[in-house]
């Protein structure tokens, strides 16, 4: 009985020890509500691109995956497939450009501890728009708040403007 107690107690003190090592800093502090979830992204992306993605990093699951669908002159859908490390390399050679992205309106759907948030926002760079789109947020309740799972990215097009609908 003792022995379990205490394969219990060091059992319990090395995950929350694991689960502390994993927490992010008070500026990356998690959603405590879906709602928080494009606040929290827009923080983590703006900035200059080569910046430290630590917030990134705490938002995302490990697993986390990101989607950027286009579309051709044919209006055929594309996409490319990547993780958090190939965006943050991906954005990191663009050196010390400011990135600014803005959510403009999102919704979400929530059942207990999964949501699904559809917002729409506009990316800056150097102060210029360069794009607008919508993101396609899949996310998880956590011990420690909401964290994203998945971003299916479509950048507005000539031949796929932003509804009116989700635009301010």
């Amino acid at each position: 009985m003792l022995r379990t107690l205490f394969s219990a107690t060091i059992l319990a003190g090395a995950l929350a020890g694991n689960a502390m090592a994993q927490a992010p800093d008070a500026g990356c502090a998690l959603p405590s509500e879906p709602k928080g979830i494009p606040a929290a992204l827009d923080a983590a992306i703006t900035g200059p691109a080569d910046k430290d993605r630590d917030c990134m990093k705490a938002l995302l699951t490990p697993e986390a995956r990101l989607i950027f669908v286009s579309l051709g002159t044919d209006a055929a859908p594309t996409y490319r497939l990547e993780t958090l490390d190939d965006w943050i390399a991906r954005v990191k050679a663009r050196g010390h450009a400011m990135l600014e992205e803005k959510e403009l309106k999102f919704r979400i759907e929530r059942y207990g501890n999964i949501a699904q948030l559809w917002s729409s926002y506009a990316l800056y760079s150097d102060g210029k728009q360069v794009a607008r789109g919508i993101n396609s947020i899949q996310a998880i309740k956590e011990a420690g708040g909401w964290r994203v799972m998945v971003i299916m990215v479509q950048a507005e097009s000539a031949i796929a403007p932003l509804p009116k609908e989700y635009l301010p």
